[in-house]
């Protein structure tokens, strides 16, 4: 090893030499471990592969058991989060946020396992059930009748999570399994709802974008959706005592209306039965209703003669996807 030295000067301006090694020494890092999770980019790959394997389901029944784990998470999340939920937790029921579940009056275990999902950046938050039980309580503690407390919430509702984002960031949430009860201050987290109530509140919010009529249909159908001189009509046929019937027509006429199947000619006929079915049948299952045999023997029908051996692809799923998170949120809003 050849030695090398250094001159330098001290305060009082004295030179003194130092000898330095010549040979390199690797310094030493310490590296500090930190919890990375996913990319947006990664979960968006993500969302899309499941899309995709579901696509390829081969039996129609199967697509429906696959599909129905996802229905219960898409009252508060998108289509995209809630696949993610059932990707890293296919047991997952009611899935919160570890502030949300504090307004439920939960709190997250010492091992609580974490799950990804994404959120917008830049638009107003969305309103979730907790925090909105807890605005409620507030204003009745200050004296507020249901009335003027209804029409604040719809106010908040109507900027809640209103907007385009153009980016998206990730956090965590907590399926209830992972939470424990806090003692005297867990509130009720769901409310059972009958078909009757179901279908009267889905046939105000019809009524605030197309013609809404029932009547009786000639033809065997149970219902239509067809033009009108302001845009589109849904027409169902309301026998008396048959709700969860006529509850189940009304969610697949209002698919066809929403996802415009009227205008769709790039679609099969059995392709867009297939996407209002697909989404009656996700919705109903949110609810507690079991559309299961109903759904897959209309499906079965529509694919086997008119799609040619088409099926449905990651698209079509994707908007039955968010078609049914659309309806239900649009009913959650007006039921809580």
């Amino acid at each position: 090893m050849s030695e090398k030295w250094i001159t330098k000067k001290n305060e009082n301006g004295e030179s003194k030499h130092i000898r330095m090694d010549s040979a390199k020494t690797v310094r030493e890092k310490t590296v500090v471990a930190t919890k990375m999770g996913p990319t947006v980019e990664e979960l968006e790959k993500q969302a899309w592969g499941i899309l995709d394997d579901l696509s390829k389901v081969s039996t129609v029944d199967q697509l429906l058991l696959e599909l129905r784990k996802y229905s219960g998470t898409l009252g508060d999340y998108s289509a995209f989060n809630s696949m993610l939920i059932g990707l890293q937790d296919p047991k997952a029921t009611i899935v919160r946020s570890k502030t949300e579940w504090g307004y439920f009056g939960r709190e997250l275990k010492e091992d609580a396992k974490s799950m990804n999902v994404l959120f917008p950046i830049g638009i107003p938050p969305k309103e979730m059930p907790g925090k909105m039980k807890k605005f409620i309580e507030e204003k009745r503690n200050e004296g507020l009748d249901d009335d003027a407390i209804t029409e604040l919430v719809a106010e908040k509702l109507r900027r809640s999570g209103n907007g385009f984002a153009h980016y998206f960031g990730t956090g965590d949430v907590y399926d209830i399994s992972q939470t424990n009860a806090i003692p005297g201050k867990e509130t009720p987290i769901e409310d059972v709802v009958s078909a009757r109530e179901l279908y009267k509140t889905l046939k105000g919010i019809a009524q605030e974008h197309y013609t809404v009529e029932e009547d009786i249909i000639f033809n065997g159908a149970r219902g239509y959706t067809g033009h009108s001189g302001e845009g589109q009509k849904i027409v169902v046929m309301k026998i008396p005592g048959e709700d969860v019937n006529v509850l189940h027509t009304l969610i697949h006429e209002m698919s066809h209306a929403r996802l415009e199947h009227l205008y769709r000619d790039d679609l099969m006929r059995g392709q867009a039965e297939s996407e209002a079915e697909l989404s009656t049948y996700l919705v109903g299952s949110h609810f507690g209703f079991d559309f299961k045999d109903d759904s897959a023997a209309y499906i079965k029908a529509w694919l086997d003669r008119t799609t040619k051996d088409k099926g449905l692809g990651k698209e079509n799923l994707d908007r039955v996807m968010n078609n049914a998170r659309w309806l239900i949120q649009e009913i959650s809003k007006r039921m809580s």
